[in-house]
């Protein structure tokens, strides 16, 4: 226990003298009011149609991201969450309370639909979804079986929201040419000498080498819009089966897949001083943050939710925040809601 113990005591020393107490005060406090927070209603029946994957680390982020994000996009939008294996079951209940409307499919639904759907044009592809190889891999293919629109949001449950994000909805509204994947956020690219940059399932060097694409060493899929119908799975198929996979990269299966088509159709970019990724600054241009890898997981505590806080935009229902362009703003204000003994409020799709 001893030896389990003392790498856990380093850490925890380490981040306190790098963020002080606000960093636990963020985390296990304040971050918790997040659970008394007023519902959000959602509308099945919205062009705007949010896609996210939660695990039992992140879904209470996920509350965060997803308040932070109605707060700026002008409307209800369609939500579809999709529970982890090892998401505790009263989680479901939290969504649905503070989500009406939300749609949370079953597995067993989804695993009939991978078999009718994906199995004849990815069997392979459809033999790891059913054995759960990638948590992402099982986002991605999810977010294609339920999207119900040509264009779906595609957000990872570790975003903040601070300001209208206008390119994403003005990229599901008019969309791009036909084969262009979607829009995607940007990170730094990696100086040219580092052969592997460790963001994908595949080596680089063999893609370029089997099918001459090279894969964008920018590309992040934690905050994007995809065009439903250029998401090949045939191709997909193809190239991962011929090529060798790369052990221990489970969690960026849908980043290359992702990236794959991408480098095959195209794709458009999100402007990286609005859309944070890597370590920068706030400025009034920041749209939105994503706190993306160990090294920025932190960051979110101390830094988002702080952030998103001080702005006041989450907190006056039926006004408007600073600078947030007349849009109605979400509250948090108490409500009773809590994790235990929540009520499923939201309506469900068939077998969902």
């Amino acid at each position: 226990m001893k030896k389990l113990r003392l790498p856990v005591l380093k850490k925890g020393f380490r981040l306190l003298r790098q963020h002080g107490l606000n960093l636990l005060i963020e985390r296990f406090l304040r971050r918790r009011e997040i659970l008394s927070s007023a519902p959000v209603p959602c509308d099945p029946g919205s062009a705007l149609e949010v896609h996210m994957q939660v695990c039992h680390r992140d879904w209470l982020n996920a509350l965060w991201t997803l308040k932070s994000l109605r707060a700026h996009c002008g409307g209800d939008f369609s939500l579809s969450v999709y529970l982890d294996f090892n998401v505790r079951p009263e989680v479901r209940s939290i969504f649905e309370t503070h989500f009406p409307g939300i749609q949370i499919p079953r597995h067993e639904w989804l695993d009939e639909q991978v078999r009718m759907k994906l199995t004849p044009m990815a069997p392979a592809l459809a033999a790891l979804w059913r054995a759960h190889h990638s948590p992402t891999l099982y986002k991605m293919v999810n977010a294609w079986i339920c999207a119900r629109n040509q264009r779906l949001l595609y957000l990872d449950p570790d975003v903040l929201f601070f300001a209208t994000p206008s390119e994403l909805l003005t990229f599901i509204e008019k969309g791009a040419p036909k084969k262009v994947l979607g829009l995607f956020n940007v990170t730094k690219l990696p100086p040219e000498d580092i052969a592997d940059i460790g963001a994908f399932s595949v080596s680089e060097a063999e893609v370029c080498q089997a099918y001459n694409l090279k894969l964008p060493r920018n590309f992040n899929a934690g905050i994007g819009v995809i065009q439903h119908e250029n998401i090949d799975w045939p191709f997909l198929e193809e190239v991962l089966g011929a090529l060798r996979w790369i052990p221990d990269r489970t969690l960026v299966v849908d980043q290359t897949c992702l990236a794959l088509l991408a480098a095959r159709n195209g794709w458009e970019r999100l402007d990286q001083k609005r859309y944070l990724l890597d370590e920068g600054a706030f400025s009034g241009q920041t749209v939105a943050a994503h706190y993306f890898g160990s090294s920025r997981r932190d960051a979110f505590y101390v830094e988002g939710i702080p952030h998103v806080r001080w702005q006041n935009r989450l907190q006056k229902p039926g006004t408007t925040g600073p600078g947030s362009a007349g849009l109605p703003v979400v509250a948090l204000g108490k409500t009773g809601i809590s994790p235990a003994g929540c009520e499923a409020t939201g309506p469900h799709r068939g077998d969902l």
